[in-house]
């Protein structure tokens, strides 16, 4: 029989409940009902609605007449409503996820009410990695009203049998989302308005559908505003609670309780107390110093030095963590850039700076490197340092991944004049060096490099490993045995490792190659396995987690406990986002990743396979899934180690397919066709980025690009052709370099217009201002790159001569104007 609602408020936790909203949820703000929307159509249209269902009647009157007037004809009913009552109560509460079948906005025009993040999935190209941390996801099963390709916008309100066709890719990876988010312990809620409501119905089965596979990890409750008896006990004994009431009920219900829970929020000196939001996403420094934490072993096995390792003076101390706690002494100076290879000890260094920093009266933070950086909440964090006359600084390792949003909060900072929040940013080089940066970067800012271990680092190596009991006993006794010279002199000719390394790689006997893969024989063949997957997705730059890793390997959620049991010291199990049920999994060491990767992942084939099985696993609704596109698309790693770039093409296609809302993979494929000499595919490649989401810095260098390779003698045109193909490349270069100053790589496109148009016609004038443009970029964007960039071409002018028989009094003519 039904429950009572005091009986489902009881027991219900919200940050493990997922919404389900059908008609019934804007009931009380007179949203228009399934049958009022047949009528107005019946209306508008002239068409018999008798026995027709809403996806019917859609379909004959678009085909009667068209979509823009079907559009508009039912946005009609919907002008002059919005939100009222108890749905205005929605944000107050942290959902684990919303799902919708209504078309109305009445629940994102409630989270802006109230000033929440929220963030609404209507079609594929929502899919997006950057989400403020704390948004509530809202997915809109048939899409949105607001957006329609009556309108040009790639999403479509769901409304006839063709619609439903063209989006079932959409709704399937919404529904396997679902899939997700129901685990053990999740309530469902589904709030509609009649179990006669074909599209209730259909939803509910979905849902229950779903949970049986999920072996009923969650608990299904349906919240009827209409009175049914007859179909409530239908689905009861499916294993489907019933309650009848109203949303009204639900939230006054949900707000009596919430009011004898509550307590007094203290204004405390915590700036993480202020801006909540951050709390989830931020390791607070102070919470981390725990001497009886400390673990040498952990770091021996090559885990990272913990905040709690290095107080406890598990570490050595590193030349460059005081040099940048240092340079904070100047109060007007941001961010401090530490750069150096994979496995020297930035992150071990960068946290020994921050707790220097700490004991000189900072506060100290570190991002969390797989969430977004939401430069708002710390712009809100920074003026309240700033209010309270307090300084904080923040650690943000693989920085070269949160870069856009980097540039955005130093930009602000320094246009509020707000210096109390410093930055103490880590990256490697390769990574790193070509990448835009804002020019306030290296006005406020200072790079600092690691290398090799210094002649001082090795003696406080060689301390640490006679003054610490715990690590003495885990060092090689072979090493041990040495004179203090003679440690010295074998550190001396391995140290380009960070504490680890060291310990495994420069103390033990054998090659650290042989250790690890001597590990990895040892597990049984199922552990092998996840271990070498892991190892080889890490090390391509993937993020791995929980859920990734059981799609990819078939593993069931009830041996997921065994599988990390029987890898526990090899891989690691970490929080990322709780209340989505997203856990990360890393090997214990970039390095070790690296070499099981190395030996397990040799072949070429074996790579491709690797990526076509990740990527026919990733679910976008995911952040840290559309992470991974991104990381794919690496120029450093990621498809980019396929020497094919046909096959390359192929895989960036289909994840232009899982998310085209994503820019970086549309990127690489039109340079890759361009490389290919694919030029028309290039254009018509072109031409559809910019009509989904205008220009950018990017894709206009490709186009200049385009043209270059179209000029150049390998395409066989006639000279006189390939003179105004390069005149066209110059109007759009200026014009580029115009629009987008600051992008070093425009500017670089513009240079190499310039030597391919000195190599044709012998006219140095198109290169001679490419120089001087980017010369003044030089001056005021402060990035050693573009110094660079200019003396490669200079040495590249230098070394051209022009085309042979090419006069070049008549070539010079044929130019264009500047």
């Amino acid at each position: 029989m039904p429950i009572s609602l005091k009986e489902l408020i009881d027991e219900i936790q919200i940050e493990k409940t997922v919404l389900i909203f059908g008609a019934g949820a804007s009931v009380p703000s007179n949203a228009p009902s399934a049958p009022a929307l047949i009528q107005a159509i019946s209306d508008e249209f002239r068409i018999d609605s008798k026995g027709l269902s809403l996806r019917e009647i859609s379909g004959l009157a678009e085909h009667k007449r068209n979509r823009h007037d079907l559009i508009r004809c039912v946005r009609s009913k919907f002008k002059s409503i919005k939100p009222y009552g108890s749905i205005l109560n929605l944000p107050l509460y942290a959902w684990k996820s919303i799902y919708s079948t209504n078309y109305d906005c009445l629940v994102e025009e409630s989270y802006l009410r109230a000033n929440r993040p929220l963030k609404a999935y209507s079609s594929n190209f929502d899919f997006s990695g950057d989400v403020e941390p704390g948004t509530t996801k809202l997915f809109k099963i048939h899409g949105t009203i607001d957006k329609d390709i009556a309108d040009g916008n790639s999403s479509r309100m769901i409304l006839t049998d063709l619609d439903y066709d063209s989006t079932e890719e959409f709704r399937e990876i919404l529904y396997d989302r679902l899939k997700s988010d129901i685990t053990s312990g999740t309530s469902v809620l589904i709030v509609g308005q009649s179990l006669a409501d074909e599209d209730l119905r259909e939803i509910v089965q979905r849902t229950i559908s779903i949970n049986q596979k999920a072996m009923m990890a969650g608990r299904i409750t349906l919240l009827l505003y209409e009175r049914d008896e007859n179909r409530a006990k239908l689905f009861e004994l499916r294993g489907v609670r019933v309650v009848f009431g109203g949303l009204d009920d639900l939230f006054h219900a949900l707000s009596q309780k919430a009011n004898a829970l509550s307590t007094p929020v203290l204004d405390t000196e915590n700036p993480l107390d202020f801006v909540t939001n951050l709390r989830p996403v931020t390791i607070d420094v102070n919470d981390e110093i725990d001497p009886s934490r400390a673990d040498v072993s952990s770091i021996f096995s090559g885990w990272p030095a913990t905040y709690s390792d290095i107080s406890r003076g598990f570490t050595f101390d590193r030349t460059v963590a005081n040099e940048i706690s240092q340079f904070f002494v100047d109060n007007t100076k941001l961010c401090a850039i530490l750069l150096g290879a994979s496995g020297v000890g930035k992150t071990s260094a960068a946290r020994q700076a921050l707790l220097q920093l700490r004991r000189q009266g900072f506060l100290a933070f570190e991002h969390k490197a797989d969430h977004t950086l939401s430069s708002d909440n710390w712009l809100k964090l920074a003026l309240r340092l700033k209010h309270k006359g307090q300084r904080g600084v923040l650690f943000i390792d693989e920085a070269h991944s949160r870069l856009f949003e980097l540039n955005s909060l130093i930009d602000m900072l320094v246009l509020g004049d707000c210096q109390s929040l410093k930055f103490v940013i880590v990256s490697t080089r390769n990574h790193w060096g070509p990448r835009i940066k804002t020019p306030n970067m290296f006005v406020y800012g200072k790079e600092f490099y690691l290398s090799q271990l210094t002649q001082k680092e090795i003696d406080l190596l060689l301390a640490v490993v006679d003054s610490v009991p715990e690590m003495r006993a885990l060092v090689e006794q072979g090493f041990g045995g040495f004179s203090p010279h003679e440690r010295r002199r074998r550190l001396v000719e391995r140290c380009e490792a960070d504490m680890f390394v060291c310990l495994k790689n420069i103390f033990a006997s054998e090659k650290f190659d042989d250790i690890i893969l001597r590990e990895y024989s040892s597990l049984s063949p199922e552990s092998q396995e996840v271990y070498r997957w892991v190892s080889a997705m890490e090390n391509s730059g993937i993020k791995v987690h929980r859920q990734l890793v059981m799609r990819i390997l078939n593993i069931d959620a009830n041996a997921i406990n065994g599988t990390l049991s029987n890898l526990a010291d090899i891989i690691s199990e970490y929080d990322v986002n709780t209340r989505e049920g997203i856990y990360g999994w890393r090997v214990r060491h970039y390095v070790i990743a690296g070499i099981i990767a190395k030996y397990k992942f040799y072949d070429i084939e074996k790579i491709i396979d690797l990526f076509e099985k990740v990527i026919s696993h990733i679910s976008p609704t995911f952040e840290i899934e559309i992470m991974t596109i991104r990381q794919l698309c690496n120029v450093e790693s990621g498809i980019s180690t396929i020497p094919d770039k046909t096959r390359q093409n192929t895989l960036l296609r289909r994840m232009m397919s899982i998310a085209p809302g994503e820019r970086v993979p549309r990127h690489r494929l039109i340079r890759n066709l361009i490389d290919l000499g694919e030029f028309e595919k290039a254009e018509s490649e072109i031409r559809i980025f910019e009509k989904d989401f205008g220009k950018d810095g990017s894709v206009a260098r490709y186009r200049i690009s385009l043209m270059i390779a179209r000029a150049s003698s390998a395409n066989r045109l006639p000279i006189e052709d390939r003179i105004v193909i390069l005149g066209e490349a110059r109007e759009l270069a200026v014009s580029a370099v115009a629009r987008f100053e600051s992008n070093k790589y425009v500017l670089s496109t513009y240079c190499e217009l310039g030597v391919e148009t000195f190599k044709l016609t012998g006219n140095h004038e198109v290169f001679d201002d490419a120089m001087a443009t980017m010369k003044k970029a030089e001056g005021r964007l402060g990035d050693p790159e573009i110094t660079k960039m200019l003396v490669r071409y200079q040495r590249r002018i230098a070394g051209q001569t022009p085309s042979e028989g090419l006069e070049v009094g008549l070539a010079s003519s044929a130019m264009p104007e500047k």
